[in-house]
């Protein structure tokens, strides 16, 4: 048979819908995985990552020009002859989370996801791209956004405030439609969380769905439990209820990462097979 064509698979989020999940089964298999996939996360996108938000922030053009470099240097040690597929997957490359201090929407992902394969189609003219965006109902990834936000810096709305706020910012499906017509002709598809968690990897095994892996290697992966769960409803309101108080921002920050510890927030581990 005629090796399979190479592929290039971008998944830039969004955040809050099983992104680290996914990136955990991809962690977690990378062996049995690595003939086949050259994987590229967080870890190895800090940089491009960081330009990315700091874009969400400024749209200052600047940082897009800056990431050519950083780009380079991940994809360094990747060259034509390699026969691997591609699978980059951070949810960083669109941006902050909306509700991050001065970012209220996704306007700025259609941007850096563009640009991204804009580098990756002339990079690797060999591979066929593609983007896959993980996409989540509007209540439930608004309440998951909200608690991820309580923990990692001082907000203070409530729950009914954040949500009347950032209302407009749930509709992840108009932000796909976005994306798709600014990657055009470059193929985009919406995984909805509600869909993926029912693949017996969750949503890492939907995602890889995107590649030609071999027959049998995805019954060879062992799944994970999910990952970087969010603090209980109790737990939300402890924070609240600090980042509220008169306590020195050091400190806040200090007894909501106690608490988050002590309740095993943002924690993840292997599930074992039957």
């Amino acid at each position: 048979m005629p090796p399979m064509a190479k592929k290039i698979l971008l998944h830039p989020g969004f955040h809050k819908t099983g992104t680290s999940t996914a990136q955990h089964v991809f962690w977690l298999n990378r062996d049995l995985l690595a003939p086949h996939v050259a994987i590229f996360q967080l870890r190895h996108l800090r940089e491009v990552a960081k330009l990315c938000m700091g874009y969400a922030k400024t749209q200052n053009p600047l940082l897009l020009m800056d990431m050519i470099d950083s780009l380079d240097s991940v994809f360094a040690d990747v060259t034509a002859a390699d026969p691997r597929h591609i699978l980059i997957s951070c949810e960083g490359l669109s941006g902050h989370l909306p509700g991050w201090p001065d970012v209220d929407t996704y306007a700025a992902a259609p941007v850096t996801i563009s640009y991204i394969c804009g580098y990756l189609a002339d990079r690797f003219p060999d591979h066929a791209l593609s983007v896959t965006l993980t996409t989540r109902g509007a209540d439930e990834w608004l309440y998951s956004a909200y608690r991820h936000h309580l923990r990692g810096y001082r907000l203070r709305e409530s729950w009914d405030e954040f949500r009347t706020a950032l209302r407009a910012a749930a509709d992840l499906d108009a932000v796909v439609c976005d994306i798709r017509e600014g990657t055009a002709p470059v193929p985009v598809t919406a995984l909805p969380l509600e869909a993926s968690r029912d693949h017996p990897l969750g949503p890492g095994g939907a995602i890889l769905n995107g590649l030609d892996l071999p027959s049998g290697l995805m019954a060879r992966l062992d799944p994970v439990d999910v990952g970087n769960q969010g603090p209980s409803d109790d737990l939300a309101e402890k924070f609240l209820a600090l980042n509220l108080g008169d306590l020195p921002d050091g400190e806040v920050q200090a007894q909501k990462d106690a608490l988050a510890e002590m309740s095993g927030v943002g924690g993840w581990k292997k599930v074992s097979r039957a």
